[in-house]
């Protein structure tokens, strides 16, 4: 893979976990390693992490990402630089310019459909697009905002995450998160994101009640952290124990969290007046990886992260009733439910590949014509983050 020498400015870098994190710690691990520097906010542990690579990794206090960069450009001697997170490192974008760098590239990840819809954020990033070469986005549903922004100033390409389908499989054994979590022989109900709003495990909650009336024995685990769970675990307690809220997870134990899962669901729905939506949803690519039937919430690009009717189930999550009754569904048709997660496995193999985003991300880097075809492996960072990161969602 060729690319030139490329600065990756990110506010979302490993060790910090979440869905933007993921989607660029796995991009970058597969470029070459001798062409790539990293500048990234300063975290609890990120020295030992940093340690472990193939490539240098300048870290700033804060989000202070830009000082010294005309510094850094001279010293690695950068030709383009990679934002990996418009809103709101691209407002960096002129300043990158004025450092001297010949191309950049900015992806976009749903959370900037809010900034175009608010006057003064859509004006400034308007003004930052103009830096820009390139614009990615993950899916068809999140495009008309960002071309209304972006005009024709930028091309606009297509790069959305995927799932590391070795990892997230079928056939492991779940069993020893059910006897952590005390969820019985019944059937498990998972859900694996950050906990704000837009993620919709408030309306989950209501919609349980129903589910549980149904199906005594069914349970709910909801794997994640974030602003909303000291009111989620309010309202769990009237579950009368048939939810567990686990907090952060080990990644090397995720895939098990799956395995354990009869369903699964990310019913996330526009917040905020539309201004919160949701980009894709890699969790709900890994549930599909690992042959779980699906139910997502239909937000900003999720639609795409799933087949409705075949892989999974989309709903309107903002109606607790709806979203019971897709889940009910699901619990009460165990066939049904295994045809849908065997024909999400098949799905992802062929439609969701890492290599395939990280070839297309090169050609970008290196200004040359994108390739749809997935490509074989690439050369990979030695240290595995996704082993040693604690879980937890964040776009």
């Amino acid at each position: 893979m060729e690319i030139p020498r490329t600065l990756v400015l990110s506010g979302h870098f490993p060790p910090e976990s979440g869905g933007v994190q993921t989607f660029t710690w796995e991009l970058v691990r597969r470029l070459p390693a001798d062409r790539v520097v990293v500048v990234a906010p300063a975290r609890v542990g990120a020295a030992v992490f940093d340690a472990g690579l193939d490539f240098p990794v300048v870290r700033r206090r804060g989000y202070l990402l830009f000082r010294g960069l005309r510094r850094l450009v001279a010293e690695y001697g950068v030709d383009a630089v990679w934002i990996t997170a418009v809103a709101p490192f691209g407002l960096y974008a002129p300043l990158v310019r004025a450092a001297g760098v010949g191309r950049i590239i900015g992806s976009t990840h749903g959370q900037e459909l809010g900034w175009f819809r608010a006057p003064p954020t859509r004006a400034a990033l308007r003004a930052a697009a103009r830096s820009f070469d390139a614009l990615t986005y993950l899916s068809p549903g999140t495009l008309p905002g960002l071309r209304e922004v972006a005009g024709d100033r930028a091309g606009l390409v297509q790069m959305s995450g995927a799932v590391d389908t070795g990892r997230f499989r079928p056939g492991l054994d779940g069993a020893r998160v059910r006897w952590r979590h005390g969820l019985g022989k019944g059937p498990v109900v998972l859900s694996v994101a950050r906990l704000v709003r837009r993620k919709g495990h408030d309306v989950l909650l209501r919609a349980w009640r129903d589910v549980v009336r149904r199906r005594p024995d069914a349970r709910l685990v909801i794997v994640g952290d974030g602003p909303m769970r000291r009111r989620l675990a309010e309202s769990a307690r009237e579950a009368g124990g048939s939810v567990t809220l686990a907090g952060t997870v080990p990644a090397a134990d995720l895939p098990y969290y799956y395995a354990a899962a009869d369903v699964f669901t990310l019913p996330c729905r526009d917040a905020r007046r539309g201004l919160q939506t949701e980009g894709l949803g890699l969790s709900v690519l890994e549930a599909s990886a690992a042959g779980v039937p699906v139910v997502v919430g239909r937000s900003g690009g999720s639609p795409e992260a799933l087949v409705d009717g075949r892989t999974g189930v989309l709903v309107d999550a903002s109606r607790p009733d709806e979203l019971a009754l897709a889940l009910h569904r699901l619990l009460a048709s165990p066939g049904r439910a295994a045809a849908m997660g065997a024909a999400g496995r098949e799905w992802v193999r062929g439609r969701w590949s890492w290599d395939a985003a990280a070839a297309r991300l090169a050609a970008l880097l290196d200004d040359r014509p994108i390739r749809d075809r997935p490509v074989g492996d690439l050369p990979r960072s030695r240290t595995p983050w996704t082993e040693t990161a604690w879980h937890s969602r964040s776009s």
